[in-house]
């Protein structure tokens, strides 16, 4: 077991520019050189020579455990060292990037280098990297121009803004060993909790510990390292209702280190979404309803995410040769025209902080110092009393939007997209929950209805062009008795950016939404530690739900063999 254990990088990192990096490692050393090498001589024939290349190295120890009704299922430690090499060919006006060719061309050339520090060893793997970029590059500027001069495209932006040089580094410190024996013991714990629901017909508990270094430079003088660790508990579940109707499930818990997992808390929460989930399996059928909602917990942080975080985001959009590909795998921002316009209720205001580490003592995700990009970020007021003020940018330029606010976010599989760090959401117009719920219940007297709506949680992949994932847990709350009882499968039916202004009342409490933001382009594959800190509860006045089209399965035909004679409750 002790060669499974790998001194991890420290949390606490104290932050200093070194001009030139004086001490810079090997790694450092062979991509600063071959990019050189690459910008100065790298040519075919008569063909256009780079005027801009980058390059992005991540390497990671990954830990997992996975475990299921109280036993191991796998234990696994490994190290990886990925690139991701940028070259371009034109200007800074119109160059190779931002296109899709086809449905599955829109990712930077990347592979695998040697996980050791030899300088050969890693220069050699980018000498290769960048020879095929630089052909790519050349394949897609042809592309690129022949698909402006056929849409006859008059307005150009620019395919890359000015940014100053930046050699920015985080000092390493040493702290605590991964011990492989504690963690599998918590997740044999918490896996077992699912002995106690019978209606959960198969259920799965994970643990992932990443360590993370990432190096970056240009051709324009930027360089940057820097160190991050995550940490991520996962509960997933399958099961069936009464009716047949498939419900696959998971509940997350992410944050930045290990020592901020308490597992005692942890163990709680998800015996809790594993008790919820079980009692859906008898749940009521709706047809139709118009009336009032409460978006509380996850499903109030993915109300504000779906609607407004991702619609301010990955901007601006690549042209694409197909039409269908940026209409079915591209999330399109929807509200980045609307900049001095009003998009919320007037009592809300929103800001992003990539570079608040903790909010109330829980640590945030979305923390960081320097964007993939090299731009430093700072604090910025995307929405004042409703109207919103600014949209995310990154080194690409749009008709608006000519800089950077330092939210270029990318992977070794993905370009750099415009994204979201920490996003504080706060409201002028709030109460206490009780006070939330009461107001809830006089709209709805108010519409004669007999019931009202709480959604507690929805789903984080939208199906379609739907504008929200739809519900996985939601409740009736009957007007009369005053009783919650879970809804069967439903789905939101004209849910759209409407019901950023039809905020009624929030609560006068905050909660972390640490999460993965998935890049824009489905076909990537990346994501982005990300926070909201938003209301844990929001009201909206008016919201329609329909009855789910899905069609129900047949169940097992025996019982699972632990619960057989005993009763599902």
């Amino acid at each position: 077991m002790k060669n499974l254990k790998k001194r991890l990088l420290p949390l606490c990192l104290l932050f200093f520019y070194l001009p030139g990096f004086s001490q810079e490692d090997s790694v450092l050393k062979a991509m600063r050189d071959e990019m050189n090498r690459t910008i100065l001589k790298l040519k075919l024939h008569d063909l256009s020579a780079p005027y801009f290349t980058a390059y992005y190295v991540a390497e990671s120890s990954d830990y997992y455990i996975a475990a299921s009704f109280g036993d191991i299922k796998q234990a696994d430690v490994s190290t990886g060292r990925n690139a991701n090499v940028d070259v371009r060919i034109g200007g800074k006006n119109f160059d190779n990037s931002h296109f899709i060719s086809s449905f599955h061309a829109y990712k930077p050339i990347s592979g695998s280098l040697p996980i050791s520090d030899d300088y050969d060893a890693v220069r050699k793997s980018l000498w290769l990297l960048s020879d095929e970029a630089y052909k790519s590059a050349l394949e897609k500027y042809s592309q690129k121009d022949s698909y402006k001069k056929k849409k006859d495209i008059k307005e150009i932006y620019g395919d890359l803004n000015d940014e100053g040089p930046a050699d920015y580094a985080e000092i390493e410190k040493e702290f605590e060993f991964f011990d492989f024996g504690f963690y599998k013991q918590q997740l044999k714990e918490i896996s077992a909790v699912f002995k106690k629901y019978p209606n959960i017909q198969d259920s799965n508990v994970s643990m992932n510990y990443s360590v993370i270094t990432r190096r970056f430079v240009n051709s324009q003088g930027t360089t940057y390292k820097v160190f991050s660790s995550e940490a991520e508990i996962n509960a997933s579940i399958s099961m069936q209702n009464e009716d047949g109707y498939k419900i696959d499930e998971n509940k997350k818990i992410f944050r930045r280190s290990l020592k901020s997992l308490n597992f005692e808390k942890i163990k709680k929460e998800i015996e809790e979404f594993a008790k919820e989930f079980n009692g859906v399996y008898n749940s009521r059928k709706l047809e139709y309803y118009v009336g009032p909602a409460i978006f509380e917990d996850q499903a109030s942080a993915e109300f504000f995410n779906q609607l407004f975080v991702k619609n301010i985001s990955f901007n601006p959009k690549p042209w694409a040769e197909e039409d269908n590909v940026l209409k079915y795998y591209y999330e399109i921002p929807k509200l980045v025209d609307r900049i001095n316009m009003r998009v919320f209720a007037p009592f809300i205001s929103v800001y992003d902080d990539p570079l608040q580490e903790t909010f109330n003592g829980t640590e945030l995700t979305g923390r960081y110092a320097i964007d993939s990009e090299g731009v430093k970020p700072r604090r910025l007021e995307l929405v004042k009393k409703g109207k919103l003020e600014a949209v995310y940018a990154s080194r690409t330029p749009d008709k608006k939007i000519k800089n950077s606010n330092g939210h270029g976010r990318m992977t070794s599989n993905s370009f750099a997209s415009a994204s979201a760090g920490n996003v504080f959401i706060n409201s002028d117009k709030k109460a206490g929950y009780k006070e939330l719920k009461d107001k809830l219940m006089e709209i709805g007297r108010e519409m004669e209805l007999d019931y009202v709506v709480i959604i507690r949680k929805i789903n984080v992949y939208r199906e379609g062009e739907e504008y929200l994932g739809n519900p996985s847990l939601a409740y009736k709350l009957d007007l009369k008795t005053l009783k919650e009882e879970p809804l069967n499968l439903v789905e939101f039916e004209g849910i759209g950016l409407r019901s950023l202004r039809d905020i009624v009342l929030t609560s006068d409490n905050h909660m972390v939404y640490n999460f993965r933001q998935d890049d824009p382009y489905v076909y990537t594959y990346g994501n982005y530690p990300t926070a909201i800190i938003s209301p844990y509860a929001v009201l909206i006045s008016e919201i329609e739900l329909k009855k789910s089209d899905k069609k129900p399965e047949k169940k097992p035909y025996l019982a699972n063999p632990y619960f057989a004679g005993k009763t599902a409750q």
